[in-house]
């Protein structure tokens, strides 16, 4: 064999290597992403991390509707849309030019953390404690604060373009607009109705619906409360509900005693969220409220404090501090609130138009894995 033969077959193998060293690569690229947008790869890693908040969230607040596999899978193909979404918007702010400053990064940066000056319990936290929760959280997450400030940018930079392509271009709706929508209010309210009303589509109706919900709830008659609440388990033995009744009945006793009730909330009350806000859960309206709290908090007066009521969460001590009357819904009052809902709802139209424009030229391959 002449040495340009052996050149010739040499040049040949090491070609076929490469080529398959190359096709690999791509291989484990394709393993490693989820999708690919206009030859930008979403990680698969980025995908996961997102679907399991997302699944995590739900499993909480309705696990009922995650029994069901097909609710999941949505939420998986939810959250690669959303994903894909982001990218497409992250492309188009490149392509616009529009920057990202190093102090909208600090300023976002900041925003998070002060979420973390609290624990779970609404305990306040020392810097240092809450500066090691915010790593800790980026630790779970698999982030450093490096790639978390990348993050960050990305999303600031899809804001920038919707709030610059979409959000200023939206008109906000005469007032004659506004009042025909009340009125559309007023009488699905006077129907009684649950049903979508006639002659809209099921995004629109059920938009009204959840508008009418709210022009009722504020209208309704309503008291507004504070609690405390010492929790007991669905299946709580006698022994469980003793205890529980005895430190109600010993909070009751330190607040007849004149300790302040939204101080007492703050430290033994065991619903969080309210604990937070010195006891506060808002109003309660009349025919929403559990009937044994409905029964108690419309029979007491403002300032009064109740003995502790059983319900399915546990024992609960409530005071009353307002009292409201039924009234009839009026225009003006729902006015500006109707108008920012109106706004919001031809928003997010535009917003859909626009991502829906982005999508129609561009490449998009997907790789939904069949777990996240």
């Amino acid at each position: 064999m002449s040495n340009s033969s052996r050149v010739g077959h040499l040049a040949a193998f090491l070609a076929l290597l490469l080529a398959a060293r190359g096709a690999a690569r791509a291989a484990t690229t394709m393993e490693d992403t989820v999708a690919v947008v206009n030859g930008s790869p979403i990680l698969l890693s980025e995908y996961q991390k997102e679907a399991a908040t997302a699944l995590d969230f739900w499993s909480r607040t309705n696990p009922a509707a995650m029994a069901d596999p097909a609710n999941a899978r949505k939420i998986r193909e939810s959250t690669l849309e959303e994903l894909i979404t982001r990218d497409l918007l992250v492309q188009e702010g490149a392509k616009l030019k529009l920057k990202v400053r190093e102090r909208e990064i600090e300023n976002a940066v900041d925003e998070i953390k002060a979420r973390f000056k609290k624990d779970e319990a609404g305990k306040v936290l020392t810097e240092v404690e809450a500066d090691a929760a915010f790593r800790a959280q980026l630790q779970t997450e698999g982030l450093d604060l490096g790639r978390f400030r990348e993050r960050l940018s990305r999303q600031i930079l899809a804001r920038k373009v919707i709030d610059e392509q979409v959000k200023a271009k939206t008109v906000p709706p005469p007032e004659d607009e506004v009042k025909e929508y009340f009125d559309k209010i007023k009488e699905y309210i006077a129907s009684k109705s649950t049903e979508t009303p006639k002659g809209l589509g099921e995004d629109e109706g059920q938009a009204l619906r959840e508008a009418a919900g709210q022009v009722k709830a504020m209208s309704a008659e309503r008291v507004r409360v504070f609690r405390i609440l010492i929790r007991l388990s669905p299946a709580a033995a006698e022994n469980e509900r003793k205890r529980a009744l005895k430190t109600a009945a010993e909070l009751k006793k330190r607040i007849d005693g004149g300790e302040d009730f939204s101080k007492v909330a703050k430290e033994e009350s065991e619903d969080p969220e309210s604990a937070a806000r010195g006891g506060d859960i808002g109003y309660v309206l009349r025919g929403v409220a559990p009937p044994e709290l409905e029964k108690a908090v419309f029979s007491m007066g403002v300032g009064e404090t109740s003995a502790p009521i059983l319900s399915e969460a546990g024992y609960n001590i409530v005071r009353v501090t307002e009292k409201r009357a039924a009234e009839t819904p009026d225009f003006d009052r729902f006015k500006e609130d109707l108008g920012g809902f109106l706004a919001n709802m031809a928003f997010q139209k535009q917003l859909e138009s626009y991502v829906k424009g982005l999508r129609e030229k561009s490449v998009i391959e997907r790789h939904l894995p069949t777990v996240p």
